[in-house]
């Protein structure tokens, strides 16, 4: 029998399943499984895959900084210094990609490493046998096998008193009615476990954390025109909706752009977020 990996219960014979699109360009015309558990409603990835072939080309690993990214990133700098984030403290970006939180980072006077074991240049293991005073794990639980082995080791890489930001999809928001709906946050198939927002915090006060912060809505939801996850939601359904294009050039060339539609959700869209993806920051311990 199957197990949920979070909270232990049996699938069931009846578990609500769907069948997801990728949404990466190369991959588009693929299919993978997924399931939800019953107990604690975290969605699992039915499909075995070679994650080193799928990650190949990742789009994320093209990010550069660029204007876009200064604007959400001084969204999550400010909810990190709100949960007490401060210079003194060495900051492990966990899962980072192509290093471009990194970057803003370090740009904002903060010390800074990132870790990526699927990223170029990022994948020195010897980052894992430091410790840390704030750890940003930001969509990466939901692309590891285990999630709460992962919690656990940042358990061993935290300093006292230090901070864990955890951003990942809401699975309870997920409907898998409609998985072509919520394609991007499903992400087939590189999100393997997505948990709930009850799951979440249930495991981060296991691990014995506070919960300093939680966000019911992504960081990168802001109040600057077009950058909220509603817009790009519209964005990217306008052309080939696929996940590439939030790395790619802004792209004009779709008359839906200029609807007033379009308009509508550029200038508006923080107040209509979906909710798909939530941020809670833990604080270890003082001792």
């Amino acid at each position: 029998m199957v197990a949920c990996n979070i909270c232990g219960t049996q699938r069931a014979a009846d578990a609500q399943t769907a069948s997801v699109r990728c949404n990466v360009r190369r991959f588009s015309s693929e299919h993978f499984d997924v399931w939800r558990c019953s107990s604690c409603q975290s969605i699992h990835a039915t499909d075995e895959v070679d994650l080193e072939h799928y990650y190949s080309g990742y789009p994320v690993h093209a990010a550069t900084l660029d204007w876009r990214l200064n604007v959400v990133y001084g969204s999550m700098l400010r909810r990190l210094e709100a949960a007490g984030l401060d210079r003194s403290r060495r900051i492990l970006d966990y899962g980072c990609g192509s290093g471009v939180l990194v970057q803003y980072l370090k740009a904002q006077g903060y010390d800074v490493v990132g870790y990526d074991r699927f990223s170029e240049g990022f994948d020195d293991p010897a980052l894992l046998e430091a410790s840390y005073g704030c750890i940003v794990c930001q969509d990466v639980i939901e692309h590891v096998d285990d999630p709460l082995a992962l919690l656990s080791q940042f358990g061993t890489l935290i300093d006292a008193g230090g901070i864990i930001s955890i951003g990942t999809p809401d699975a309870a928001v997920l409907s898998l009615d409609d998985p072509e709906d919520y394609v991007h946050s499903l992400h087939a198939p590189y999100h393997r476990h997505i948990l709930s927002v009850d799951a979440l915090k249930e495991a981060g006060l296991h691990c014995g954390w506070k919960l300093e912060r939680h966000y019911p809505t992504m960081y990168n939801n802001t109040l600057f025109p077009t950058m909220n996850p509603r817009f790009a939601l519209f964005y990217v359904r306008a052309l080939d909706d696929v996940y590439d294009l939030v790395t790619e050039p802004p792209r004009v060339d779709s008359w839906v752009l200029w609807t007033p539609r379009s308009l509508f959700f550029a200038v508006l869209g923080y107040f209509f977020d979906r909710h798909t993806d939530i941020q809670m920051v833990f604080r270890a311990p003082a001792s």
